[in-house]
């Protein structure tokens, strides 16, 4: 088997030293990214008008205007993800069963494959290929 290196290499794969491998994890920046959404998520929620938006006596934040925005849209996925937020994700259950609800049925492969090639060696009159593997 040819060697993957130098002339063999396949097209797109990475070579020493090549810029594309990220050998130091996920990039930093996004780091900076996720303490940007963060610090506007927390600042003052305006107005069309530039006045912050007050209820309840209280300046409302950007997160919350969009918490309180999502939990009564008619998108049932931002009714979705505000309750995902506020409670939990539901669990995904999988549940695995067989036909119409009844048990799995496993099948060993290996004993038919053998019983077959038996019948066809039986029908050849060679001999049967089970009594060897079992020796």
């Amino acid at each position: 088997m040819p060697s993957n290196t130098g002339e063999n290499r396949k097209p797109g794969t990475f070579t020493k030293s090549d810029p594309r491998i990220n050998r130091k994890g996920r990039p930093k920046s996004f780091d900076a990214l996720r303490a940007l959404a963060q610090e506007i998520a927390n600042e003052a929620a305006k107005k069309r008008d530039g006045e912050p938006i007050v209820l309840d006596g209280h300046i409302v934040t950007v997160a919350e205007a969009i918490l309180r925005q999502w939990s009564t849209s008619n998108n049932p996925v931002l009714q979705m993800r505000f309750i995902e937020i506020t409670y939990g994700k539901v669990p995904d259950v999988h549940e695995l069963t067989g036909k119409d609800g009844g048990p799995i049925e496993v099948n060993d492969t290996r004993d038919a494959i053998l019983r077959k090639l038996d019948s066809i060696s039986a029908a050849t009159g060679a001999e049967e290929l089970s009594k060897k593997s079992d020796a």
